[in-house]
């Protein structure tokens, strides 16, 4: 059975909180999903984390849980203590989440990655969208670098450099792949619902199938509306995934 979770970034706009602990709650009302990843869009909201009784308890029942690391991980970072002080908050809460992955972007990596190996988790490194100006080259020369490290592929980023990319990746990364950020693009836009994507963007989803590894949804729901949510995951697991 495929492994489908849900990302708190899809839902990062519903509380003002920097606790991200709350958005946990509102993916435990959805069906149809496996687990989730606790996204930290800065260091900000990783210091501030507090796991409630409640959903660690719903967390331990998950069948996948991982985590993205903060977007700004090192720029936030005055210097190496600051950032050993961010990977030692992910290991916490990596090890009472029972997590499997904690994904960190290629960009955020510092120039020292073996401090890195300090820390007791799996990490994976993400291809980046064009805009970051990170191509496959340089993606690979971090795999090569640190051949601990898995890859996260995201479709959204992959398919922005163009149709062929998620297939590229999958060739030459394929026993490194960990898991799939899943959203579709709309009009040169990333993390967009998969309900409004091109016949051509469905295909470039196509190397992905055969991998039995976790998809994680990763869109964006501005509007406060978890039946409209729900309706998405439904969409995405039976009629994107269904029987693949």
């Amino acid at each position: 059975m495929r492994i489908i979770t849900f990302a708190l970034g899809n839902i990062w706009q519903w509380t003002k909180l920097l606790n991200r602990d709350p958005l946990i709650q509102y993916a435990r009302n959805l069906e149809h999903i496996d687990g989730i990843e606790i996204t930290f869009a800065s260091k900000n909201e990783l210091m501030a984390f507090e796991l409630s009784r409640e959903n660690r308890k719903w967390l331990s029942k998950q069948k996948y849980v991982s985590i993205h690391a903060p977007f700004n991980m090192l720029r936030a970072s005055q210097n190496e203590k600051e950032y050993r002080d961010q990977l030692k908050s992910i290991e916490k809460i990596y090890k009472e989440t029972n997590s499997k992955n904690v994904v960190i972007h290629p960009t955020e990596l510092p120039q020292n990655t073996a401090i890195l190996k300090d820390y007791k988790m799996d990490i994976s490194v993400e291809n980046m969208p064009p805009v970051k100006c990170f191509n496959v080259v340089n993606l690979g020369d971090v795999l090569k670098k640190n051949p601990g490290f898995g890859l996260c592929i995201d479709v959204a980023h992959a398919y922005l450099w163009s149709r062929d990319m998620t297939k590229r990746l999958v060739k030459k990364f394929g026993d490194r792949v960990t898991q799939i950020h899943l959203s579709g693009t709309y009009k040169r836009r990333d993390h967009q619902s998969l309900q409004v994507v091109t016949s051509n963007f469905l295909k470039s989803l196509e190397p992905i199938y055969p991998l039995s590894i976790p998809i994680v949804i990763e869109e964006t729901f501005k509007t406060k509306n978890i039946k409209d949510v729900q309706h998405e995951v439904t969409y995405i697991k039976h009629s994107i995934f269904n029987g693949k």
